[in-house]
């Protein structure tokens, strides 16, 4: 499976070791593995871990092939470099290895935000030096491979341990290549590797792993038997594989408990139901961990209401690209006819497939003037069924057929909005800028500039501490002679504290606008100046529950984040949105944005506040 942003990237490893220095990772070649050492004599391969072609094909980082060398080389490892979306060589640098471990091994494994699962990926991939084991212990690749399993980047997991032997799957890492290729629902692989391990079976993993295997090949009489010597053993398994193994070896159909008494079930139980082709529900889409999605999505075989649901859920979690997406929207091969029908009379179609319809239309709508009325028709569809996100996601591209002209101004208002919501800055500025140009002459692109201003200064600034001049008092002082108070950094879209004030006033006087007392907050985190006075024209609302993190976990978060230990800030700053719940307090993503931009993760601070505040303000 391909989980964003790596596609195409280079594999990274670390090979320098001298007498006085650390291991220093460096970027491999382009152009097939390359050998560090000689290579042994082999009369038996395991099976490749490589990704099964199950996808669209994607370009391949060059391999690595690694012998003999230790667990702390093998922590230098990674996809991503300093110029490919990597966090930096110097990441760990003062943090300690038994923290860093701690931080792994319980590292949430969903996230709320597309940010979030971004920010996590990158951590779990960025080649770095790691930090120094005061004894030989645990390792961290195969916590990192773990936790990427986990998330659903499988596809990133399986490239990871391709970066330690390209021939072999490492012993420490087979369990984790097994789930991979489980929860990709690529049985022939994952069952490959496993009866390949060469080592003890008896651990409770291995003996749910050759059950899942015997039932994906119809062997369900050996499956029971597999059970019962579980049982034997005295090794506990989850209610639900027991119940999945024992129905399969019983009638062969696997009932899966009624939606009130199931929750997301493990992996090794969800591998199981995929395996016996276990029936699918619609709520338990819903319920499922985003990591366990995959392997529907990614089957084509799979009822397409649900794999579209899960598409779609997969997407607003960050699990998938929205070119996944519309490859999975070309699959269904509706004809027009079809979907012209559906839009008319929508309520015959589900939700998922309303939205999927909506791009297909909207993409076949050529020349600028038919595809700008089918988006606008799209998006606003797509907000009555509250599908907005998803179909900004999809439908942003195909405004590379709409020009940023005058002569699409009606347009500008809307197509800023989807873009941004698509998180594609550099679209949404382009189409922003028309509304500024147009709004001296058009009233309703007068409002949209004020109201899509907030949005808009969050896209980027410059780097914290940057000097910048704001009109009127900066360049006074710059004439006078004065000294000159450095103010906040200058984005692309300047701050402007009248306009600032007319959102606010606007806002609070619509009760189906913005919290903005939360887009203050956030605005705010990334370093905007707002005044008591300001402040003063918030409405007070009503309090709202809060799902909030552990204490020790925003602790945490502000003495790494003071310290400037980048990727210790990373990890405590996924705690805090993985204990947040689907839509966490504006606080609490200020107080992430706050300690990211300290340490020189600004990108993902912006993308954070952006994506917050498109929720506060469609």
């Amino acid at each position: 499976m391909r989980c964003a942003p790596i596609s195409g990237l280079i594999v990274v490893m670390a090979i320098a070791i001298t007498l006085d220095a650390g291991i220093q990772p460096v970027v491999a070649q382009q152009g097939g593995p390359i050998r560090l050492a000689p290579l042994p004599a082999t009369t038996q391969r395991t099976p490749d871990v490589s990704v099964p072609e199950t996808r669209e094909e994607r370009p391949q980082p060059s391999r690595v092939m690694v012998e003999g060398i230790g667990s702390l080389t093998e922590d230098a490892l990674g996809l991503l470099g300093d110029g490919s979306g990597g966090l930096g060589r110097d990441m760990w640098s003062g943090s300690r290895r038994v923290d860093v471990l701690r931080l792994l091994r319980d590292l949430p494994e969903s996230y709320p935000t597309r940010a979030a699962y971004s920010l996590a990926t990158r951590v779990l991939l960025t080649a770095a030096t790691p930090p120094v084991a005061s004894r030989k212990g645990e390792g961290m690749l195969g916590l990192r491979v773990e936790k990427l399993v986990a998330i659903g980047a499988t596809e990133s997991a399986l490239r990871l341990v391709s970066a330690v032997s390209a021939r072999e799957v490492p012993k420490n890492l087979t369990d984790h290549v097994v789930r991979a290729h489980f929860r990709n629902g690529n049985f022939m692989s994952g069952c490959a590797v496993a009866r390949g391990f060469d080592g003890d079976y008896t651990d409770i993993f291995w003996q749910q792993a050759l059950i899942v295997c015997q039932v994906s090949e119809g062997n369900t009489q050996q499956a029971a038997f597999g059970l019962d010597l579980l049982r034997e053993q005295g090794l506990t398994v989850s209610p639900a594989f027991a119940a999945a193994a024992l129905d399969i070896s019983q009638d062969g159909a696997i009932r899966i408990g009624l939606p009130e008494t199931v929750a997301s079930p493990d992996s090794m139980t969800f591998a199981l139901w995929l395996a016996g082709k276990a029936e699918m529900s619609d709520w338990l889409v819903e319920a499922l961990d985003p990591g366990l999605l995959p392997a529907l999505f990614g089957d084509p075989n799979v009822d397409p209401d649900l794999r579209l649901m899960s598409a779609h859920r997969a997407l607003r979690h960050g699990v998938l690209d929205a070119a996944d997406v519309v490859r999975i929207y070309r699959e269904l091969k509706v004809p027009d006819g079809d979907i012209n029908k559906a839009l008319i009379a929508f309520e015959d179609v589900s939700k998922d497939r309303l939205l999927a319809y909506l791009y297909l239309a909207a993409e076949a709508h050529t020349g600028g003037i038919s595809r700008s009325e089918a988006l606008l028709e799209a998006w606003n569809r797509s907000r009555e069924s509250g599908g907005f996100d998803v179909v900004a996601l999809t439908t942003s591209a195909l405004l590379d057929d709409v020009p940023v002209t005058p002569d699409f101004a009606w347009l500008a208002g809307d197509a800023t909005k989807a873009a941004l919501a698509a998180g594609d800055k550099d679209r949404a500025l382009a189409w922003y800028r028309l509304v500024l140009r147009q709004a001296s002459i058009v009233p309703e692109l007068a409002n949209a500039a004020v109201l899509l201003w907030p949005q808009m200064r969050a896209i980027g600034h410059v780097k914290r501490g940057a000097f910048a001049l704001i009109a009127g008092t900066g360049v006074t002082a710059a004439v006078t002679g004065q000294q000159v108070t450095a103010l906040a950094p200058r984005g692309p879209v300047p701050w402007n504290a009248k306009r600032f004030e007319r959102w606010i006033d606007l806002a609070r006087n619509d009760p189906s606008s913005a919290d903005v007392g939360a887009v203050l907050t956030l605005i705010t985190a990334l370093g905007d100046p707002v005044d008591d006075a300001q402040w003063g024209l918030v409405p007070f609302r009503q309090a709202q529950p809060a799902m909030m993190p552990d204490a020790s976990v925003l602790a945490g978060l502000t003495r790494a984040s003071e310290s400037g230990r980048k990727a210790e800030t990373a990890l405590y700053a996924l705690y805090v949105l993985g204990q947040s719940g689907e839509a966490p307090h504006a606080s609490l993503l200020g107080a992430v944005a706050e300690a990211l931009n300290k340490v020189g993760i600004n990108d993902v601070a912006h993308a954070l506040v952006r994506e917050a505040i498109v929720v506060e303000a469609p």
